[in-house]
């Protein structure tokens, strides 16, 4: 499971934070004011090294992938090229104990006001705005995100805001989209897959256990080979048994975070006695560094560090699936353009009776992330009227067991 950056985890910092006392600036660790910027991106992993140089002010030290902020924090971010209209998405944690306060986050391009959004609970956003034109006089963009509350760290005599994860700014053609549209459909489609299951538990009950199943949540302590993997375990069990029964010679997934799944991958396709087969994985980040210390990855599994819908990595990729029977599971950035745009160029490597698996797309179905949307569910809808219905069908036996997190994912290639 991933949010909008693939695979990080906010961990017990959205249950609670540290009592409150006072104040004090942060800055972000190697970085000045002024400084040259010649490194430019439109999606930016905040707790990525690598991308250090793009925090313009009011972000802590990293921590696994993510960094806490300052009540007002700023990041340089590229729009990208292209036409159609631009967005700006962040994924982020919001603490407990923030959340009692009802917090309103504001957000800015170059000072000019592009939205915000009040919250009151805790848990994992992900946000998107419109960025209208005259937003961009200058480039790359000054984005600055405010929050009118904050909590206190007493150990480190420092506010707190969020835990922020990624921003990136992403482009989508407008014509016959309409956001708050491609959301109900996503929802009322998972309610017809609810009932299109044909099980002996009501949707109701389905979709009450999935929430509990989600809320509880046992995904958040999962590991393998001890390293964390967010995933649900009973997706996992059916993997192994789609991998046993297609026996691919690669395995293609976007989003590694700290490498668990991709580790588990490789895993079962050894134990099929598949030992010429391998393991593709992509990300912005690159935080495994325990999984690849594991004979298991240095066997089976390699690793591209970049946009999984980055051209480049993608011809990479094509020339390593050319002639294999190949299966994909996508579980990067969840917004709908961009896994829409993942479906478009991974689905020519899938071949007949092999799977495409778009994990994830509980968060605009169920919805077990109310303000999320559109997402993995919406790309599935536009993916299969846009003609992928040819190719693929949604295959309902891969949800037997009620409670996955890819209702309506498991696409089987005809």
């Amino acid at each position: 499971m991933r949010k909008l950056f693939c695979s990080v985890a906010i961990l017990s910092t959205l249950i609670g934070t540290p009592a409150c006392t006072r104040t004090e600036a942060p800055q972000s660790e190697g970085s000045s004011p002024g400084s040259e910027r010649t490194f430019q991106a439109s999606e930016v992993a905040i707790g990525d090294p690598a991308y250090q140089s793009l925090l313009l002010r009011g972000f802590y030290e990293s921590q696994d992938g993510w960094r806490w902020t300052a009540k007002k924090f700023a990041l340089s971010v590229a729009p990208p090229r292209g036409t159609g209209h631009i967005y700006l998405s962040l994924d982020f944690g919001l603490p407990a104990q923030l959340a009692s306060q009802s917090p309103t986050l504001t957000a800015r391009v170059n000072g000019v006001k592009v939205g915000e959004h009040t919250y009151t609970s805790g848990g994992r956003y992900q946000p998107s705005f419109e960025v209208p034109e005259q937003a961009f006089g200058k480039q790359p963009a000054e984005v600055e995100f405010e929050l009118d509350k904050s909590v206190m760290d007493t150990e480190r005599q420092r506010e707190h805001g969020i835990n922020a994860v990624g921003v990136s700014m992403y482009r989508m053609d407008q014509s016959g989209f309409d956001r708050e549209a491609e959301i109900t459909r996503a929802r009322n489609g998972y309610q017809y897959l609810l009932k299109k299951r044909a099980l002996l538990i009501q949707p109701d009950k389905q979709q009450e256990l999935m929430k509990l199943f989600h809320d509880v949540p046992v995904w958040k302590h999962m590991f393998f080979h001890n390293v964390p993997i967010e995933k649900n375990p009973l997706d996992l069990w059916m993997m192994q048994q789609i991998i046993y029964e297609v026996q691919p010679e690669l395995i293609v997934e976007t989003g590694t975070w700290r490498g668990g799944s991709a580790l588990y991958w490789a895993h079962t396709l050894r134990d099929t006695g598949l030992a010429n087969s391998r393991v593709v994985t992509v990300d912005i980040q690159d935080i495994h560094e325990g999984a690849s210390a594991n004979p298991l990855w240095k066997q089976y599994v390699t690793f591209y560090k970049g946009s999984s819908t980055d051209a480049d990595i993608v011809a990479k990729i094509a020339a390593l699936a050319k002639g294999k029977k190949v299966l994909v599971a996508l579980d990067s950035d969840h917004s709908m353009t961009h896994v829409l745009a993942e479906l478009k160029a991974y689905s020519p490597f899938v071949g007949h009776g092999s799977y495409l698996v778009v994990e994830d797309t509980h968060m605009d179905g169920v919805p077990t992330a109310p303000d999320f949307g559109p997402g993995p569910f919406a790309a599935v809808n536009k993916f299969l009227e846009d003609g992928g219905r040819t190719d693929f069908e949604q295959d309902l036996t891969r949800e037997a067991y009620i409670m996955t997190f890819n209702p309506g994912g498991w696409l089987k290639r005809k």
